[in-house]
């Protein structure tokens, strides 16, 4: 069976819901941390957090802890607020908002693209030839490998066990084996 029937296959079999719990926590739709199974809709919470980011320069729910994020995320009836020294237009406002609510009220949850094809926030954009506009910021990439277009960091020490083991006794996100949980 060739790749191109293999994905075909994989797509028509594949579950409606997911139950994993994968990505970085400030993007994360609630329904993911509830490991109560997600769909499509959970990618759509993400591009509001994203856009939120892009408009006021810091994702919605940021912290300085994972577990305090989950709870931002978790609590975001209360937590996703504009601050009022960076003014955004209410289009832009009203649009993360209807991007970050309830999985099944979503913007993009129903009809997907069709969805926002109706926003105000979207109104001059022009969806059928939108692939074939040049980048707004062109990147040279040379190579698979090409981190020329990242900024640079020093060195750290990763570890990435202790992290991974963190993340899932602490935060939470499933009770790991005796043998495995953290002593301190």
């Amino acid at each position: 069976m060739d790749s191109k029937r293999r994905a075909e296959s994989w797509k028509k079999n594949r579950r409606a819901l997911a139950y994993s719990t994968v990505g970085t926590p400030d993007y994360i739709a609630p329904e993911v941390f509830l490991q109560t199974g997600y769909g499509p809709a959970c990618d759509w919470w993400s591009l509001g957090v994203i856009m939120y980011e892009m408009l006021i320069g810091y994702p919605p729910f940021c912290s300085e802890n994972p577990q305090d994020t989950y709870r931002k995320v978790m609590n975001w009836r209360e937590t996703l607020v504009f601050p009022a020294e960076v003014p955004i237009s209410e289009e832009a406002k009203d649009t993360i908002i209807k991007f970050c609510c309830e999985a099944e009220r979503r913007l993009g949850s129903q009809k997907g693209l069709e969805d926002l094809k109706i926003i105000p926030f979207f109104r001059g954009v022009d969806w059928e030839h939108i692939r074939e506009r040049p980048a707004a910021i062109p990147v040279d990439v040379r190579s698979i490998d090409d981190t020329s277009n990242f900024d640079d960091f020093p060195d750290v020490k990763l570890e990435i066990r202790k992290y991974f083991l963190y993340m899932f006794d602490v935060v939470g996100l499933c009770r790991l084996p005796t043998h495995l949980q953290l002593t301190s």
